[in-house]
């Protein structure tokens, strides 16, 4: 066996085929470990920055707090808080990018902020390419390594019983499992092994982010596992009585289908399904309260205030009393729009077994702590932290409305949510497919009669 597999290999290696593959596979990584490494380092300069920004402005404060402030200045301190919400790093980001190029990484709470409009981006990136996905380790493992081993496979049986060669090859294997294991293994070892190296670049020359080492392993299984079961489809339709050239056909046909047509399918039936409703509303309930609200608060309190405190005490108070208004009114379509959302990705989480490259895409992306599941947590550990941070400024105001030194470190930290629970379900479905296609494979080439 081993001398077969040491054969195969000999001659895979001479093959310009093979050369043409590795170089261009050694040069997509490249590009990929690129964009990975700027999208890490952009991220932690993102959350650098807001981490200086919101500092400056608390010291500023509480700068002001140790020298005194009159009484008319000291009932708008509250108003001026903001406490940091970051995100923390995603483990294994420039391997797999998932929704960190999309995400929001920070935010901030205070009095005039709100949960539907504390997650905001400065700059959008090109639609198209947020679209199709960027460039990283998991688009090569998902897109590109697959048309690769078709390939390298496409004539692994079909080109010898093409030519006739296919009794000889047979006979000096001496078995249909000898001749599989040796010419699949240097195949599969010409894709997976530059992956698996460029992954480990990453992790050995990255930063250490805890989690790090357990988010690559996982991440190389489900790839090894992709490619397994890519490689098991090679097997199947190479056991089918075609020619070498129809075989390669169908290969390419079944990666467009199950890789660009069968995802876009999912999540066009998941919004058909479940459609979700007009941000536009949102906007719309939040505009109309605060109108409302506004309207309320000059009728039911016409000169209320008798003095430069009491006059920004009431400022104060209506500012916050619109805010809770609006937030009350927007709650609603907020969760009726949560709500279909859940249900569209209930859905496709279902759907998406049909789908093994979208299965492997967001499997190393829940890897590497960019998947949906991370993001959802992020936002909802967000918004539940800025609703402790209003409750305690609330209880500032309705009391004396004097923030001191002790009431401001005493305010809530943010507490990121806990990471989410490895992938395996996805490893063992995509395991259980290869290992599937591959008996089936096996039991059709021990049938095939070459006379």
């Amino acid at each position: 066996m081993m001398g077969l597999i040491a054969i195969e290999t000999r001659l895979l290696l001479r093959s310009r085929l093979a050369l043409l593959v590795l170089t261009l596979l050694i040069a997509v990584l490249a590009l990929a470990v690129s964009n990975g490494r700027a999208l890490l380092e952009d991220q932690i300069a993102a959350r650098a920055a807001a981490t200086a920004e919101v500092a400056e402005a608390s010291a500023k404060l509480q700068g002001q707090l140790a020298k005194g402030v009159p009484p008319e200045e000291a009932v708008l301190l509250p108003m001026r808080v903001r406490t940091p919400i970051i995100a923390p790093l995603p483990p294994l980001m420039d391997a797999s990018a998932g929704r960190a190029a999309l995400e929001p990484s920070t935010a901030t709470a205070g009095l005039r902020a709100r949960a539907d409009t504390m997650f905001h981006r400065t700059s959008l990136e090109n639609p198209e390419r947020l679209a199709r996905g960027q460039l990283d380790l998991g688009f090569v493992v998902v897109v590109i390594a697959p048309l690769l081993l078709i390939a390298l496979g496409a004539g692994l049986f079909t080109a010898d019983r093409d030519s006739g060669a296919a009794r000889l090859v047979l006979a000096q294997a001496g078995s249909v499992g000898a001749l599989l294991v040796a010419r699949s293994l240097p195949r599969l070892s010409l894709v997976i092994l530059p992956v698996l190296f460029a992954l480990l670049f990453l992790l050995l020359t990255g930063p250490d982010i805890p989690g790090r080492p357990a988010a690559a392993l996982q991440w190389a299984l489900i790839a090894m596992a992709s490619l397994a079961t890519w490689w098991a489809a090679v097997l199947l339709v190479n056991s089918q009585k075609i020619t070498a050239e129809t075989a390669a056909l169908g290969l390419v046909g079944l990666w467009a289908l199950l890789t660009l047509v069968m995802p876009a399918l999912i999540a066009a039936n998941a919004q058909l399904i479940h459609p979700a409703p007009s941000r536009f509303a949102e906007i719309a309930a939040a505009r109309s309260a605060e109108i409302n609200a506004s309207t309320s608060w000059e009728t039911d309190h016409p000169d209320l205030a008798s003095g430069e405190v009491e006059s920004r005490r009431a400022s104060v108070a209506r500012s916050i009393g619109i805010n809770s208004k609006v937030e009350a009114a927007v709650a609603p379509v907020s969760a009726r729009f949560a709500e279909v959302l859940a249900a569209q990705q209930a859905l496709a989480s279902r759907l998406a077994f049909l789908s093994p490259p979208l299965i492997a895409s967001d499997a190393m992306a829940a890897a590497s702590g960019t998947g949906l599941a991370a993001s959802q947590a992020w936002r909802a550990a967000a918004a539940g932290h800025l609703a402790d941070v209003k409750a305690k400024l609330g209880e500032v105001i309705a009391g004396d409305g004097q923030l001191t030194a002790d009431r401001l470190a005493a305010l809530p930290e943010f507490t990121p949510s806990q990471a989410s629970a490895p992938p395996w379900p996805a490893l063992a479905w995509l395991l259980a497919v290869a290992v599937a296609a591959t008996l089936a494979a096996v039991r059709r080439y021990r049938a095939i009669r070459l006379d």
